[in-house]
């Protein structure tokens, strides 16, 4: 039987979250701009606090994370990420939702950015995210739930 828990990421899990971002999403960066490591490790590392992470385990072992920003008005997936062997298996749809449980709690709509690249624009259709907006490489997304909360 299939297990599956989430912890609140630490600091002893930014290189391990840094080689997932860069297994599974170096891609579709070097495919829209070219990759630079130094770039992207620094930019990993100093833009993101490991707080802002959940971890995803399954069977004990992490398997995917997910990280949301508190912004002034909105909340701002900025990454999901999935270990190759774990994906399409609903991880990063339950990573999305435990957002979107979020987001309706503090009333505040969920945001993200995906490349134009990326197939996942695909799985934030399927969760309910609505396009807002693009640019030459990317497509704004907005989830929110207009449903009351329940008490």
């Amino acid at each position: 039987m299939t297990e599956r828990t989430f912890r609140r990421a630490t600091r002893a899990d930014m290189d391990w979250l840094y080689d997932m971002f860069r297994t599974t999403m170096r891609q579709y960066i070097e495919a829209t701009w070219g990759w630079d490591e130094l770039f992207q490790h620094h930019g990993f590392h100093d833009n993101l606090p490991p707080s802002s992470f959940t971890v995803a385990m399954v069977n004990d072992v992490d398997a995917g994370a997910c990280s949301v920003l508190q912004k002034r008005d909105h909340l701002w997936v900025e990454m999901v990420l999935v270990a190759p062997p774990h994906q399409r298996q609903g991880l990063g749809g339950t990573l999305i939702q435990l957002a979107q449980q979020r987001a309706s709690a503090s009333e505040q709509p969920l945001r993200l950015s995906v490349l134009k690249v990326n197939p996942a624009r695909q799985f934030y259709d399927r969760l309910g995210f609505l396009a807002t907006g693009e640019d030459k490489w990317s497509l704004k997304m907005e989830w929110s739930d207009h449903s009351p909360l329940q008490p």
